[in-house]
């Protein structure tokens, strides 16, 4: 019996193509992605370390399709529309997070690291794609940025050290994570490097996707500090918020100039309704920040008309 096509899936942003399929009354997704090797490589990797990645049950790598279990379609984003278990469903993301950023580490197949030039590149892609193309600053006045964009980055290097020899999905927010069986089970994880513990909590708890109150981001703040503690892991709580407040700057600094090029150049024009929020939580975290300079950008009527 061969499969058959139920749906195609559109998911991210992403250029992999993505079928729901059927045969003998079971799903499954079929996946064409032109880096199938890292996709396999870290895949074997990861369920070998336990970690909640999708099973695959078949591969060919020459037409570059896998076959994969299906998760189903309750990402955490699809949930928090719900509104119901949001906390018990972030603690399942949280468990698993750790487990990827502990477990995941050793011997993990990676030699790309979360480091200053990583950091630059995030920064310049903000810069040209949101603030340039996208809210059509000048690049003469976005000149005056480069010293706390400089200075946003020397910071993070400093305060990360601690912190840094962790595997870090980079991309671990509501779409990349399902709820299956109660268990938080993780998808596009190819972009992984190792990094810091506090990147993918931010990209978790700061999610544009997504509006937690902050209420809820403080509880689940605490719920992660206490888990690393369980196993070995002790970070001061006014350090941390630290680390985690800019780490959130410059992470959604990324994911702006990613809305951006997807929007304006990708036709992925449904990018741009999160774009407001991901505006929010940069005011958030500048307005009681150094970075003055960034904060009058980001408050100018170009960005928030």
């Amino acid at each position: 019996m061969e499969y058959k096509i139920v749906e195609k899936i559109n998911l991210g942003g992403s250029d992999r193509i993505f079928y729901r399929v059927v045969k003998e009354k079971q799903t499954f997704i079929l996946v064409w992605d032109s880096d199938i090797q890292t996709y396999l490589k870290l895949q074997k990797y990861l369920f070998k370390r336990g970690i909640a990645v999708p099973e695959i049950h078949w591969s060919d790598e020459d037409a570059n399709l896998l076959l994969i279990e299906d998760l189903g379609n309750d990402s955490i984003y699809e949930l928090t529309k719900k509104r119901k278990n949001i906390i018990l469903i972030y603690r399942a993301a949280i468990d698993e997070l750790i487990k990827l950023q502990i477990d995941g580490y050793t011997d993990a197949p990676i030699d790309v690291h979360y480091d200053y030039e990583h950091m630059k590149w995030e920064q310049e892609y903000f810069k040209k794609y949101f603030l340039h193309q996208f809210c059509e600053i000048p690049k003469t006045r976005l000149k005056r940025l480069d010293d706390e964009l400089e200075l946003l980055a020397k910071e993070l290097i400093k305060k990360i050290e601690p912190w840094r020899n962790f595997l870090m999905h980079g991309d671990y927010q509501s779409q990349n994570i399902y709820i299956k069986d109660k268990k938080a089970k993780i998808i596009d994880f190819q972009s992984a490097r190792i990094g810091p513990l506090t990147y993918d909590i931010t990209a978790l708890l700061r999610d544009p996707y997504v509006n937690i109150s902050k209420q809820v981001e403080r509880k689940l703040i605490d719920y992660f500090l206490v888990s690393l503690k369980k196993r070995g892991i002790r970070f001061k709580k006014r350090e941390f918020l630290h680390l985690y407040h800019l780490t959130a700057l410059q992470r959604n600094m990324q994911v702006l100039g990613a809305f951006a090029n997807l929007s304006l150049n990708k036709n992925k024009v449904h990018f741009k309704e999160y774009i407001p929020r991901a505006i929010e939580l940069i005011q958030d975290v500048l307005k009681k920040s150094e970075f003055k300079e960034l904060l009058n950008i980001v408050n100018s009527p170009e960005v928030c008309p």
